[in-house]
């Protein structure tokens, strides 16, 4: 009841501070609530504050045997991952053949992480990647006239991509226990590329935010395809995953990452959900 009283009260001052937009300072609180948003949509980059660290931690005290590590970067998510669980096989994709020089220096010393430079995507081919300055903040989803990202990502690439079921049955992997997917709005099409192998993988982390604008892939879509295949979905948060029915009002491209963890892991998802540290 109360709860209620005070949506009502903060929708009518909303409204009412709205007949003021197009002045100076009605227009500076809109930016202050939008800057007040994207923080408690967890907005954030840094795993161990963003809630990535605590998720890989409850996951890594499962003992884990098989890992993927897709977008792996630089190699940082993969070199935490080894180190938390030594006797686990890690298969570590990146795309960007710079960037992957990087992984391998970063991972060298690691027995028990396996690089692969190519991308994972629902099809088997080349596509263009965008790259600016630095190459670790590249994708194939640039937003096409968005200021931004035509200054920003100058130069193009053609890179490598195959589907991850291929991947599986190549190696003849029987369970992915953890795939973590960051490769800047092609997470979709990455889970897609699963194809009938996603009833063989436990735990899928993904990302959602401002480069679904240009894959057109809405949260609605990951949702609905993963909810089919058997899982519960839930957002990432500092202390705990808030797991959800979906619900239309959740599509704010605010860039933050999501777990779709096996309906059947009942115990895992209690740990995940329960808020602490």
């Amino acid at each position: 009841m109360i709860g209620q009283l005070l949506n009502r009260i903060v929708s009518r001052m909303a409204r009412l501070l709205c007949v003021y937009r197009g002045k100076r300072i009605a227009d500076f609180v809109a930016i202050c609530c939008d800057t007040f948003h994207r923080g408690l949509n967890n907005v954030d980059i840094k795993m161990k504050r963003n809630g990535e660290f605590r998720v890989l931690k409850i996951i890594s005290s499962f003992q884990p045997k098989c890992i993927f590590d897709i977008g792996a970067n630089k190699g940082e998510w993969s070199y935490m991952a080894s180190k938390m669980n030594p006797s686990c096989h890690i298969h570590a994709f990146e795309i960007v053949p710079s960037t992957f020089a990087e992984l391998l220096n970063s991972t060298k010393d690691l027995d028990n992480v396996v690089q692969i430079n190519c991308g994972l995507a629902n099809k088997e081919g080349t596509i263009s990647i965008s790259l600016g300055d630095d190459s670790w903040t590249a994708t194939g989803c640039k937003i096409e006239g968005m200021k931004f990202h035509d200054e920003y990502y100058k130069n193009e690439i053609q890179c490598k991509v195959r589907k991850a079921s291929d991947y599986i049955r190549e190696q003849k992997l029987k369970c992915i226990d953890f795939a973590k997917i960051d490769v800047e709005g092609m997470d979709f099409q990455v889970i897609k590329g699963f194809e009938d192998e996603i009833r063989n993988v436990r735990v899928i982390q993904f990302e959602y935010g401002i480069f679904n604008i240009s894959s057109h892939d809405l949260l609605a879509d990951f949702c609905r395809h993963l909810y089919d295949n058997g899982f519960v979905v839930g957002k990432i948060l500092p202390r705990c995953v808030k797991f959800f029915e979906y619900h239309f009002h959740m599509e704010n491209f605010c860039s933050s990452n999501y777990l779709a963890v096996k309906s059947d892991q009942k115990e895992l998802v209690e740990k995940l959900q329960y808020y602490g540290a």
